[in-house]
């Protein structure tokens, strides 16, 4: 599999990975044919087996297999815990890891790849809008690599949450965090604007989940569920996907045209829609459907969802014995529930990931998030900067 841009040569992954973001504007999108039959279907591999076959399926030109055993060791190491709802639903909790999201995976194969990067090309800074769980999974993700330096940007009145001291510059670490003036998307603009640059003796790579070796996570982590969850199994596997994320049915659907045996996605709309505000997924998803008229439709069973039915189900399926939910999540578990109601019930089983640990649904007193595990509250900004390359350049330097 390699990596298009809107217009321009398709790149491997580490090319793709190393920039983030095409030079001139959109995406990366994935393009290519490789099958995850033999992954998804292999009767006795584990989770961290069936992840590291996927990653060489996927790219067998730039990965040997010592490479994908170590990417996979690094990313995919423990398959995600699960429990039943009923006979046809499972929720599998990918929120484990140290920023409490799935995010944690994806910025671990990413680091992964990064390392290598460095090795023969140099340093690399990565920068990513640090908000919500994002900041917190990159900075564990890159701690003690050599030569990956991270530099987390915050839209204004947005704290620094999650972070634990130790993996900030200031305390020696690798971190540093910068408050610019202006929104999310200004933020994202900056960022943009910096992919591909040299900036403060190293170059820059766009880290956010767009990034194609974090978009690449997500097809390896759902090959790798399924390859565990067909163990023993009968019957067809739908998933779940969350109101408002884009990138996640985009990774379905890509999951889907390389050979995982979806038989259908079943999506929460909530106030964010479908696809949600984020322009990246809504790009891939267009791009797909040019490819492949029709199967979005025959794939998507669209359930509406509100937020006091998700609050009910979340407190019942906590009451259960189950996980406690983040909101995204316990909108997707009625989503499925209604899908089964509808006539699915006993002919399918539904997988419904917990992405996110609850508390990172939580307002804390400073406009930010309320974090789980040991990391920061509110995190003090190194500097606050102007939303301009030589602004974010000279802060880097100080």
């Amino acid at each position: 599999m390699r990596f298009i841009a809107e217009k321009g040569e398709a790149l491997g992954l580490m090319d793709a990975s190393s920039l983030g973001y095409p030079p001139l504007r959109g995406v990366f999108s994935p393009k290519g044919d490789a099958d995850l039959r033999q992954a998804v279907y292999a009767p006795e591999a584990s989770y961290i087996e069936a992840a590291a076959s996927t990653i060489a399926a996927l790219f067998p030109e730039e990965v040997d297999p010592v490479m994908a055993d170590r990417l996979a060791l690094r990313a995919f190491a423990e398959a995600p815990a699960r429990s039943g709802r009923g006979e046809d639903i499972l929720v599998a909790d990918y929120a484990a890891g140290p920023s409490g999201s799935a995010a944690d995976s994806e910025a671990s194969f990413l680091a992964g790849i990064l390392a290598t990067v460095a090795r023969h090309g140099g340093p690399r800074l990565l920068l990513a809008d640090g908000t919500g769980s994002e900041g917190a999974a990159l900075s564990e993700a890159i701690a003690g690599i050599p030569d990956l330096r991270l530099a987390l940007l915050y839209p204004e009145g947005c704290a620094a949450s999650g972070l634990r001291s130790q993996r900030l510059a200031r305390e020696g670490g690798q971190v540093e965090l910068l408050a610019v003036r202006g929104d999310n998307i200004v933020v994202e603009g900056l960022i943009r604007e910096a992919a591909g640059r040299t900036l403060a003796g190293a170059l820059v790579t766009a880290a956010g989940p767009a990034n194609p070796a974090r978009f690449a996570a997500r097809i390896v982590a759902l090959a790798s569920t399924f390859s565990i969850l067909r163990k023993g199994a009968a019957g067809d596997f739908l998933i779940g996907i969350g109101a408002g994320d884009g990138l996640g049915l985009a990774a379905c659907l890509w999951a889907w045209r390389l050979g995982l045996p979806l038989k259908g996605i079943v999506l929460s709309i909530g106030e964010k829609g479908v696809l949600g505000l984020d322009p990246s997924g809504r790009s891939l998803i267009d791009r797909f459907d040019a490819e492949r008229p029709g199967v979005i439709r025959s794939l998507a069973l669209l359930q509406p969802v509100d937020r006091e039915s998700a609050l009910r189900e979340r407190a019942a399926f906590a009451k259960e014995g189950g996980p406690a939910l983040d909101l995204a999540s316990a909108m997707t578990l009625v989503a499925a529930e209604r899908a089964l109601d509808a006539g699915l019930r006993g002919h399918v089983r539904v997988v419904v990931p917990r992405g996110t640990d609850p508390r990172w649904d939580l307002p804390d007193v400073d406009g930010g998030v309320e974090s789980p595990g040991p990391g920061l509250r509110d995190a003090r900004v190194d500097e606050e900067i102007e939303p301009r390359l030589a602004d974010l350049e000279r802060a880097l330097t100080a």
